[in-house]
Parts: structure tokens; C-alpha cells; sequence
């Protein structure tokens, strides 16, 4: 409860110094109007008075309504500017502002994108280079992933919030846990092991699987999980031949053989909404979904660390990040938008209406109290957990990667066994097939 109240107070703080998973279609809005005249505010003047944002993703109602009616609303009316926002699936982004680069037709000035899509932005030369406007803003960032935001001593993307994987449970299924485990254990990470048993034991207890991993098939998040656990046992990360990958399926077809998994899993990329409806009592989730659920009612729900193997924990970890396009027809005040999303506490609100999404900003996780939980349950596992970046620069079709994980889940689900020698070599072909040309 305080977190979103005090989001809310420092965006309205904001706006008083001037004197914050399924598909959805494509949507164009504009935010609440504000006075259009010559934008003004500390740090120089921009003669712009209206900014576009192709924003790339399709939030959830209720991250949108915070969007909307507060974050972008906010600038508006510190610049005394208009922001037009276009709500676009990744794809269609890419699509768009390759259309706009090709044609001349510069309409979008900020783009907002995600690590694992960056990668036409960037090798397109799209974006312009915003290295002085992000080092100038005095914020200190996370160089996790420069990699892939930067070029050399250009930088065209900064990340806005980050996130890892870990566990949620419901408090019912806290009663199923395998003896000697307690609460206290879920919270400082179980293994592997323990949570499949646990999955199973809750599937015996409740007369049905409430395991989910999120294994539809239509914008697959699935590869991230199966990753993480993978990572756990000492494999890598796209692969699929090692030791370490073949043990982290033998945990998944132990879950499946003990009948724990979700029946209606295959409808979702996230875990959110069959977890709200109790459908779902345990998972290893993408933070965001996990934390709309914690925040919901904290009261219901364990937040832990990732489960460990061989190797002890591992995770995926992907960024949002905000970039100029080149030939940007509002330059200026896109700069002011940079500048914007840089200060602490806009971050912090943004960050905390999203879930509990890891702030890359140094002066942001330095104001976090008890009551951030989903904050500081993932910054906690930064500190000993094996963690890969998303590698999607290296593939020519990171979604046809995406699928690949998607025949090997299914064997598994198929067979109850971890899959053979043969079938994954046949993937690993595959996945070898779409790596770039060197």
C-alpha cells in the first residue's frame, strides 16, 4: 500500500516543483492535454512542444492507466507539452520504425524497447547517440547491459527498469511443503529438487497440478524459466546438448511424471492472472507478473530466491530501455524525456507500479525499505546468482529461438522424460542455423 502512494506523491512532487500478459492490439493514445506553448524547465529551454513515443510491448491495463494518468502526464505538464504514445506490439515497432528510417518519414521521436529486440534498432543504425544527454543527467546506471544498449563509446538506448526470475507461491500450498522445509527456506531458495517435490505434493494434496511454467506458444516467454534453470545446473544459455540442460529437464519431467503441472498452462506467458485466481499456487516467474500478484495481496503470498542446483542458482535477465530515433523531429525536448526518466524518483515510481521491477539506477536501489519486497528479493539474488543477458543480437530470429524451447518443453511434457540424446542435437541444429554470419 505504500509503495503506490508514495508513487503517487512523488510523481504529483514532480509536477509541483515545476513552477512517475497476453497480446493486445495496436493502440495509439494521447495523454491528457496540456498547454502547448514553448517547453521550459530547469537544465535549458526546448522549442518543441510535442513528443511521440512508439512505445514497443503491450502493458497491462492497469500498467497503462499508470502511463498515462501519471508518468507520461507528468512531463506533460512540467514541459507544458503534449506526448502522443503509440501502444505497438515489438514487431509491428520494428516494422514501423524501419518504415520510418527507409521512407525519410521521421514521426516517432522516443522509442521504447526491450534488450531482447534491440538488436534491428541498433544494427539498423536507427537511434541516435545519447551518451552526453545520459551522462549529464547525473544518475548512475547499471552497466549490465551496455553490451547490447551500447556500441563502442556510443550509447543509443538507457535501460529503464530490469527484472530477474523468482519464486512465488501462495500461502496455502505452504502446508504441502516436504518435510523438514519451512517458509523461512522457500524465502532464502529451496533446490531444484524440493520444488518439484513440492510441486507434486501439492498436486496430490489438491487432487490437481497448480505448477505452472508459462508455456504458450504465441509470444513465448518460456525459453526464459527453462534458461534459468538450466543456468542452475551449470548449462548455457541459448543451448540445448550440455549436462547442465539435460538435468534442469529431468526437474521439469519430474514435475510432469508427478501429474504437478497446470493443465491450462499453454494459455500463458505469465503467471499473473491464473495466480490471482488461485488456479496457480507455485511458480518460478519473470518478477513483474509475480509482483502484480504480491502486490495485489502480500498478505497471500511468498515471495524467494530462485531455486538452486549443481551450480546454484541461475536466472535470465532482461532490460526496458528508452532511445532517440535518428532525425528525430522533436530532438530537444526527446533529450528532455531522457533527462526525465533519469531522475531517482521518477524511476522509483515507474519501477514500483510495474511490479517491483529492478531499478538500473544506483540512487534508486539506495532508498529501498522493507516494504520494497519484490525489489529487494531481486536485488538480493544479484549477489550469488548465475545471471545471462538476453543474446538476441546473435540470432537472426530471436522468436524462432524462442520456439525451439517451446518442442523441447512439450517433448518433455509428451514423453515424462528428459528428451534424447538425438532430439536435441536435432535442436541444437537448429538453434545453430540461426546464429548470425559471422
Amino acid at each position: 500500500m505504500k509503495k503506490k502512494l508514495l508513487a503517487a506523491t512523488l510523481v504529483l512532487g514532480i509536477v509541483a516543483a515545476m513552477t512517475g500478459c497476453g497480446s493486445k492490439p495496436t493502440d495509439t493514445t494521447t495523454a491528457p492535454a496540456a498547454n502547448n506553448t514553448t517547453a521550459e524547465a530547469p537544465g535549458g529551454e526546448a522549442s518543441s512542444t510535442e513528443l511521440k513515443i512508439t512505445y514497443s510491448g503491450t502493458p497491462e491495463i492497469h500498467e497503462k492507466e499508470y502511463l498515462m494518468n501519471e508518468y507520461f502526464k507528468a512531463f506533460e505538464e512540467e514541459y507544458g507539452v503534449t506526448v502522443t504514445v503509440d501502444f505497438v506490439a515489438q514487431a509491428d515497432a520494428i516494422k514501423k520504425i524501419q518504415s520510418e528510417q527507409e521512407t525519410g518519414n521521421i514521426v516517432s521521436d522516443i522509442i521504447f524497447a526491450d534488450t531482447a529486440n534491440m538488436a534491428p534498432y541498433v544494427n539498423g543504425g536507427w537511434m541516435e547517440d545519447i551518451s552526453a544527454v545520459v551522462d549529464g543527467t547525473g544518475s548512475t546506471y547499471t552497466d549490465m547491459f551496455d553490451g547490447i544498449t551500447n556500441v563502442g563509446d556510443a550509447r543509443y538506448f538507457v535501460p529503464n527498469s530490469f527484472d530477474v526470475y523468482v519464486l512465488i507461491a501462495n500461502k496455502k500450498a505452504l502446508e504441502y511443503l516436504p518435510a523438514g522445509l519451512t517458509e523461512e527456506d522457500v524465502v532464502n531458495g529451496l533446490t531444484w529438487d524440493q520444488y518439484a517435490d513440492w510441486a507434486i505434493a501439492i498436486a496430490a494434496g489438491e487432487g490437481k497440478g497448480k505448477t505452472m511454467m508459462p508455456a504458450s506458444l504465441e509470444s513465448s516467454q518460456l525459453l526464459y524459466p527453462m534458461a534459468g534453470m538450466s543456468l542452475a545446473y551449470g548449462g548455457g544459455f541459448p543451448e540445448f546438448t550440455s549436462d547442465g540442460f539435460k538435468a534442469a529437464m529431468g526437474v521439469i519431467a519430474k514435475i510432469a511424471a508427478g501429474n504437478g503441472f497446470y493443465a491450462e498452462q499453454d494459455q500463458y506467458t505469465a503467471v499473473t492472472d491464473p495466480m490471482n485466481s488461485g488456479d496457480v499456487w507455485l511458480a518460478f516467474s519473470h518478477m513483474a507478473p509475480a509482483g502484480a500478484s504480491y502486490n495485489a495481496a502480500p498478505n497471500s503470498y511468498v515471495i524467494g530466491a530462485a531455486p538452486t542446483g549443481s551450480n546454484g542458482a541461475g536466472s535470465t535477465s532482461g532490460a526496458w530501455c528508452y532511445g532517440i530515433q535518428k532525425g528525430a523531429p522533436h530532438q530537444d525536448l526527446a533529450e528532455k524525456f531522457i533527462e526525465y526518466v533519469a531522475r531517482p524518483e521518477v524511476n522509483y515510481a515507474f519501477c514500483s507500479n510495474y511490479g517491483g521491477a529492478l531499478s538500473p539506477i544506483a540512487e534508486v536501489i539506495d532508498k529501498l525499505d522493507e516494504e520494497d519486497a519484490m525489489m529487494r528479493a531481486g536485488l538480493a539474488m544479484l549477489e550469488d546468482t548465475t545471471i545471462s543477458g538476453v543474446p538476441s543480437t546473435e540470432y537472426t530470429d530471436w522468436n524462432a529461438v524462442k520456439l525451439l524451447y517451446g518442442d523441447v518443453f512439450n517433448e518433455v511434457l509428451n514423453t515424462q522424460a528428459v528428451p534424447s540424446d538425438d532430439f536435441l542435437a536435432g535442436i541444437q541444429e537448429r538453434l545453430e542455423a540461426l546464429k548470425v554470419a559471422e
